[in-house]
């Protein structure tokens, strides 16, 4: 069982960041100082990614109020950052216009942490929201999920080096498995199908750290001949516990 991140102090604010470990980086909001924090209302916090292979730079709005300060790209996003709680509508335009991409409404609740993901192929672009729960990760101790962005990668499973069983399973797309407790050490992180067992992608040489919570997605196409939009894996670091 994993508890709800909640009550957050300033200290724990600070420690919601978002770095990209592999391939193109995340986008960073600006920065909260102990003052800014402190001065908060109690609201949601959200984690922003584009993970749709084919759509043009976006601008991201939450009841017509303009979230990000520069185009999201293509595997970029913004950090977690403060919303007001209640049923938002969140829309999503093609940069410099006012045309909708997708509009979608999501309810965020008081003193909740959430990850927003833009997913599928822009014909079919959609966005789905996960509440992230997770263990406050101590020296000893990392935590891990997967989230699986690939359109056409169909349910996978993850493996860790020198663990015996998959760390997760059978993961459909647009889904993020649990946060799993791992120790801090280097591994090499597989990705396969679960239908055929083949490797989709691969990872070798990552350092998981202690007292740090870990995304891994899954992102790009399965089937792409471009080095733009391949089948890969990027690491977000969503919390350490300074």
């Amino acid at each position: 069982m994993f508890k709800r991140v909640k009550n957050w102090s300033a200290k724990n604010l600070k420690s919601l960041v978002a770095l990209a470990l592999i391939g193109a980086t995340i986008g960073l909001t600006s920065c909260f100082n102990d003052d800014d924090l402190n001065q908060m209302p109690q609201g949601a916090y959200v984690l922003i990614y584009q993970g749709s292979p084919d759509a043009p730079l976006m601008d991201v709005y939450a009841n017509q109020n303009k979230v990000n300060d520069f185009p999201l790209d293509y595997s970029e996003g913004i950090s977690y950052s403060p919303f007001y709680t209640g049923d938002r509508l969140f829309k999503f335009t093609s940069t410099n216009s006012l045309s909708s991409l997708l509009e979608k409404n999501f309810t965020l609740k008081i003193d909740s942490v959430y990850s927003l993901f833009v997913v599928n192929k822009v014909a079919q672009l959609d966005a789905v929201i996960v509440q992230d729960n997770w263990e406050d990760p101590t020296a000893d101790e990392a935590q891990l999920r997967l989230v699986n962005l690939s359109p056409d990668a169909g349910n996978v499973e993850l493996e860790i080096s020198e663990m015996e069983n998959s760390l997760v399973d059978n993961l459909e797309f647009g889904k993020a498995s649990e946060f799993e407790a791992v120790s801090p050490k280097v591994y090499t992180l597989t990705v396969k199908s679960k239908s055929s067992g083949e490797t989709l992608v691969t990872a070798s040489n990552i350092e998981l750290l202690g007292n740090r919570v870990y995304t891994l997605i899954l992102r790009g196409l399965e089937e792409s001949n471009s080095q733009d939009d391949k089948l890969d894996l990027q690491l977000i670091t969503n919390y350490i516990n300074y």
